[in-house]
């Protein structure tokens, strides 16, 4: 029932919508150690690339998008809103990134019209003080990660959720239990470390505690080892490591915190690892969220922890997710 009023909201959305706005290309203005030929970028290593400057307020809209084909070396697509204070880092902005698998394909940024500006500083006079994120879109990037990338630009858009999805994007919707939501399908081969790719923030914000990150491969070797990692610093994502199985043909970890979660929802996930090629990442909703009672002899094999995703043993007595399953341990 979900699914159907969600489709008829969309489609009330396009007929009442306003058209999308189409961003020129010809605005791209590159950093150092990159060029532009055409609408294809090539990007050195070392996180190179450009930006297209926007500078206005954006709230009309609720995605931007990228259409493209020809991309190697995942390159990061991303939009920064002024916040109006100082990082030394990176200077006055909050970026929402996400990364365009190899290939071709489309990948969308939602708008953030619900975090509040609530930092001043000398230089703004605290203008912009109480507004959201997406009355203060400054810019449009386009980057490689660590190593070179490319990518043929087909076409940069704002618009509405429902002209996002009538261009090919995708906005998640929970699937039932015993259901899966699919948030990457494709061929890449994990054959080195400097090989990563990142789920987009926007398929956390349908998940819950609980589901499970499920991941299939193929052509594994002797170095097989899948990592999840934390987005942010490159360090493993513990609270999703600590919960990880794999064989031949996937590898697996659970949602097993709320903290987790809440990063995810707001940071997406990066992958990483050696020795396997990717070609689908799925999130699992168990067949059953509800607490049953769980025989301990019966589960040795699976991993338990508790509902801050701490691992416990069979003494411990209380509620524990199993497999991405809660139980109550008595």
């Amino acid at each position: 029932m979900n699914k159907i009023f969600t489709l008829l909201t969309l489609a009330f959305m396009t007929l009442s919508a306003s058209a999308k706005e189409e961003i020129d290309f010809g605005q791209f203005a590159i950093w150092d150690n990159c060029t532009i030929e055409g609408n294809t970028l090539n990007m050195g290593s070392g996180y190179k690339g450009g930006a297209i400057y926007i500078g206005r307020d954006m709230t009309e809209f609720d995605y931007v998008w990228i259409k493209y084909s020809n991309a190697t070396g995942s390159p990061n697509f991303g939009i920064t809103y002024d916040e109006w204070q100082y990082n030394a880092d990176w200077g006055p902005v909050f970026a929402s990134t996400t990364s365009a698998m190899e290939g071709s394909g489309i990948v969308g940024i939602k708008i953030d019209k619900k975090t509040v500006m609530v930092n001043g500083n000398a230089e703004t006079d605290g203008v912009g003080k109480g507004d959201v994120y997406g009355q203060h879109v400054q810019q449009i990037t386009i980057q490689g990660q660590s190593g070179t990338a490319t990518v043929t630009v087909e076409g940069i858009y704002f618009g509405t959720t429902a002209e996002y999805v009538a261009d090919g994007g995708d906005v998640p919707i929970r699937p039932d239990a015993g259901g899966s939501l699919t948030l990457w399908e494709g061929e890449l081969v994990y054959n080195g470390w400097g090989v990563s790719s990142t789920i987009d923030a926007k398929y956390f914000d349908v998940a819950e505690v609980g589901d499970i990150l499920y991941c299939s491969v193929k052509d594994v070797t002797a170095e097989y080892n899948p990592i999840f990692k934390n987005i942010n610093d490159w360090s493993d994502f513990a609270d999703i490591q600590n919960t990880i199985s794999k064989d031949d043909n996937h590898f697996e970890g659970i949602i097993a915190t709320q903290s987790a979660l809440d990063f995810m929802k707001a940071n997406g996930l990066r992958f990483q690892g050696l020795g396997f090629t990717l070609t689908k990442v799925e999130l699992k909703v168990p067949e059953d969220t509800g607490v049953k009672t769980v025989n301990t002899d019966a589960n040795q094999n699976g991993m338990r922890y508790n509902l801050a995703g701490q691992p416990v043993n069979d003494s411990y007595k209380g509620i524990v997710i199993v497999k991405g399953r809660k139980y109550l341990q008595k």
